[in-house]
């Protein structure tokens, strides 16, 4: 926009406004205006019938604490509720913002604000609904927002709390045309506190230009900045090209030198004005790196332009497009400069920003790095909180300036990724020097990041929103993982060898993709990988026989919205990721492959928002546990076959076949959901798990020596025990006869039996590997609730691989015919012991049962399932990769 279309633009702006608005949105105003109306009068409803509940959650309180379930100081105590209230908002934000369930966590959120009496749930509940309809920046849902925010304003609200309720009632009351009324919020917040986001979210109110910069210039002042003008000879720039900071500065001309690196990428509308700021700065002891990254623009001829008339610019060009962050370490491989920054190549910074920072580190040799804060901003000056709770002003993470020669000796370079590693490389600093060696300076705004449609942060599909989800999240966690689990975290450039995986979009040269920009997988798996247990057992061994196969496999990960006890990809499906076989599909990506398989139909039961475009030619469904854990109980069903099938075609587009994992998930279905078994289309054969028993096969029988060693393993649910406590010593006595060793914790049988029994051995979950706790014990116990259907029992064949005796329930003999020994309770004892007395009978059940679990549950099945749908064929496929 122009200076002349911009003061045109001043006249007439209301009237186009309303014009708009009463054209395009005129029925949609009507419509939330009355559900606007809706949300105030329940709101009044829930005040009249509040103490009737509240004597309903006093008694449910006071028998909680009679019961032992609660003491009073966490049923009463408010710091308690308040630790409790921000618990329970990172799991709404998580599962929000993160996994994307946005039709099942905002009527959650709305059911707490108007049900719960629990004023830190009701509060931290209608902030956050008040931020997600304030971040939809429509009229409909700026309506939405001051209803909540008048639940909010009902309360004793802290500083920070008031002023950011504050701020998203007037950006939502700006969204309605009620400009006046905005203004006056503001002003009456900042006569009781004064700060930089009041003062930004004023001048976004303005509509005439030098009353914006009015505004801007109180916030500047309060940290001691500077003031900005507008510069006004150039009637063709847009007003944020135009800042610029016309007071006499003293200039600084000492050492230290400060390389000042900025990649660039068709960036000739723009790169002037980071430019201009650059060579302004107070702090002049400069050396800039510009690093083009093959422009098709006029970028190059006007930094050249620049490199002629100031000395302290050099321009470098790169050979091929690879990205921002392998620009910058090209430019770090040249510097010479005591500290290093980075400068986005559409950027404004304020002339004292280098000098600010220069000198902190100056000041505080400890400190390694560090940054300055900015704020996002339009080019009409309209500043953009991007997600953030009624906050402008934050840490900006391209500023971010180091110690060159230590950073580089003991971290090396950014990761060599297109976007997305400014806080991996902050992480590394922090790993390697301490979190005191790496400080966000509180310096008010020294930068107005460009918020415009066009930039990487803003694409809503591989953008960074506040929050991390899709791709980036899928490289959080994988860094994160890294930096856990190795001390060194040097990153060599050029890098020759990755790390650890990252999605395909982040990779400096792309995979070669379709007509339709498709990229091809032989095979996508679907699951809930955050889970510990069997489910993902059974992935990595499928993935395993995959990768042997040479077969290329997707890997997509769907949240169950019901899961909050595990956060990250287990740690051993992350593994089995190397970037080539096996890669991680994130939101954004669209493929094609032979077969999508999804395992665990529980991630089919809730909506959510990120689920990656795929074109399957065949889809199956792993059904690995029937829809309930109990079925002697009347408790909710974990997923409804309807619903998940539904689902499941609005993902991927068509039906699959559903195939039960063994034969007592068959036989649950049957029984239990044959009316629901019609909207589906289930498979005559079972999908069974599958394993290498090369990998498991102990060397020998462990030597004969004192008590019996009775082992089992499985995770610590009360369905994976019996519930009846002389069943559970009958089968796991309390004798000198045996020693009863269990990996995977007992606090089941613990609360049942009170004690844990003297000759009871206990491991805790992922203590010990299941294969090594297998090499140590003479008879493999497994028996579980009544209830319980075993879906498979994974851990039972994993047994019988490692060449322990299998003792179970006659139920599973459909599925492992004589490959075991079966017996009811009371037989448990007297069959161990006639195996552990009779030492040609243990080694007929030994290899009877490697040779039934090699031959029904090897890799080879997964070959001869998988065949049918692969064209090429596996063999040509693994000729092929090979």
């Amino acid at each position: 926009m122009t200076r002349k279309d911009h003061n045109q633009m001043e006249v007439e702006q209301k009237l186009l406004e309303v014009e708009a608005m009463l054209e395009k949105e005129k029925d949609q105003y009507i419509q939330h205006r009355q559900e606007y109306r809706q949300v105030l009068a329940t709101f009044n409803r829930i005040d009249q019938n509040r103490a009737i509940r509240s004597g309903f959650t006093w008694m449910k309180n006071a028998k909680a604490i009679a019961t032992g379930k609660k003491t009073v100081k966490q049923t009463f105590d408010k710091k308690q509720m308040q630790k409790k209230a921000k618990q329970k908002i990172k799991k709404w934000k998580r599962s929000l913002y993160e996994y994307g369930f946005y039709e099942t966590v905002i009527p959650e959120l709305k059911q707490i604000v108007e049900k719960t009496n629990n004023p830190y749930d009701r509060k931290n509940a209608a902030m956050e609904l008040a931020v997600w309809y304030a971040n939809q920046y429509t009229v409909s849902a700026a309506e939405q927002a001051l209803s909540y925010l008048d639940v909010l304003k009902k309360y004793t609200l802290s500083k920070e709390w008031s002023r950011r309720v504050t701020i998203l009632e007037a950006e939502s009351l700006l969204h309605l045309e009620e400009h006046d009324k905005a203004k006056q919020l503001l002003l009456d917040q900042i006569e009781m506190q004064e700060h930089p986001d009041l003062y930004l979210a004023m001048a976004s109110t303005e509509t005439i230009s030098d009353k914006k910069v009015e505004w801007i210039n109180q916030a500047l002042a309060l940290d001691q900045l500077k003031p900005i003008t507008l510069e006004q000879s150039h009637q063709d720039r847009t007003l944020y090209d135009s800042i610029q900071v016309t007071d006499q500065l003293a200039q600084h001309d000492e050492r230290p030198v400060v390389t000042v690196i900025i990649p660039v990428y068709n960036a000739e509308k723009t790169v002037q004005t980071a430019l201009d700021s650059i060579i302004n700065q107070t702090w002049s002891k400069l050396e800039v790196l510009v690093v083009d990254d093959c422009s098709t623009d006029n970028t190059v001829q006007v930094v050249e332009q620049y490199v002629q008339k100031d000395q302290r610019i050099k321009l470098l060009k790169n050979s091929e497009n690879a990205g921002a962050y392998i620009a910058r370490n090209r430019a770090l491989q040249q510097a010479t400069g005591e500290f290093v920054t980075v400068h986005d190549a559409d950027d404004w910074s304020h002339p004292e920003k280098m000098e600010i920072q220069v000198k902190h580190l100056l000041e505080n040799e400890h400190v390694i790095a560090n940054t300055s804060q900015q704020a996002r901003v339009t080019e009409d000056l309209q500043f953009h909180r991007r997600g953030k709770p009624g906050e402008y002003l934050f840490a900006n993470m391209s500023s971010l300036m180091f110690r060159r020669e230590i950073a580089l000796e003991r971290i090396g370079y950014w990761d060599s990724i297109r976007f997305g590693a400014d806080g991996e490389f902050k992480k590394r600093l922090i790993k390697a020097f301490g979190k005191e060696a790496v400080v966000d300076v509180k310096t008010g705004p020294c930068a107005f990041q460009r918020q415009s449609s066009g930039s990487l942060t803003a694409n809503s599909v591989f953008g960074y929103h506040g929050y991390f989800m899709g791709v980036r999240k899928e490289y959080l966690d994988a860094y994160t993982h890294y930096h856990q689990t190795h001390q060194d975290v040097y990153y060599p450039f050029p890098m020759t060898e990755r790390p650890f995986a990252v999605p395909e979009p982040m990779w400096p040269v792309r995979e070669a993709k379709s007509h339709d920009n498709r990229r091809h997988f032989d095979v996508i798996i679907v699951s809930e990988f955050r889970l510990l247990g069997g489910t993902n057992m059974s992935n990595i061994e499928e993935i395993k026989a995959q990768k042997e196969l040479g077969l290329k496999t997707g890997l997509i990960q769907l949240y169950r919205h019901d899961l909050h006890s595990a956060q990250m990809i287990n740690p051993k499906v992350r593994e089995q990721i190397d970037g080539k076989h096996v890669q991680m599909i994130g939101y954004g990506e669209k493929v094609t492959c032979n077969v999508l398989i999804v395992r665990h139909p529980p991630v089919l039961q809730e909506w959510q928002k990120y689920v990656p475009d795929v074109e399957a030619k065949s889809i199956k469904v792993i059904v690995n546990q029937p829809p309930k854990r109990d079925y002697t109980k009347t408790e909710a069903a974990l997923y409804n076959i309807r619903t998940c099938a539904k689902r499941l075609k609005h993902y991927f587009g068509k039906k699959a076949i559903w195939y039960p994992i063994g034969p007592s998930v068959r036989e649950a279905l049957e029984e239990h959901h044959q009316k629901h078994l019609a909207a589906i289309t289930v498979a005559p054969e079972d999908w069974v798990n599958i394993i290498n028993v090369a990998e498991w096969k102990r060397t020998e029988r462990p030597a004969r020596q004192g008590r019996i060693k009775i082992g089992r393993h499985s995770r610590a649910q009360y369905v994976k025990w019996p519930n009846d406590t002389e069943e559970l010593l009958t089968i796991y006595p309390e004798s000198k006869e045996f020693e009863i060793h269990v990996l995977g914790g007992a606090q089941v049988p613990e609360k049942l039996l009170g004690q844990i029994p003297q000759n009871w051995m206990v491991h805790e979950f992922g203590e010990i590997e299941p294969k090594d706790f297998l090499q140590e014990i003479d008879v493999f116990v497994y028996y579980t609730h009544p209830g319980w259907v075993e879906a498979f029992g994974r851990v039972i064949f994993e047994a019988m691989a490692a060449g322990v005796p299998v003792v179970i329930s006659p139920s599973y003999k459909n599925l492992f015919k004589d490959a075991a020994i079966y017996a009811e309770p009371d037989q448990v004892q007297a069959k161990v012991k006639q195996l552990m007395e009779d030492a040609e009978l243990y080694e007929r059940q030994v290899a009877k049962a490697l040779q039934f679990v090699e031959e029904q549950f090897g890799y080879s099945l997964h070959a001869d399932r998988l065949e049918p749908h692969l064209l090429p064929t596996i063999a040509e496929v693994g000729d092929n990769h090979h």
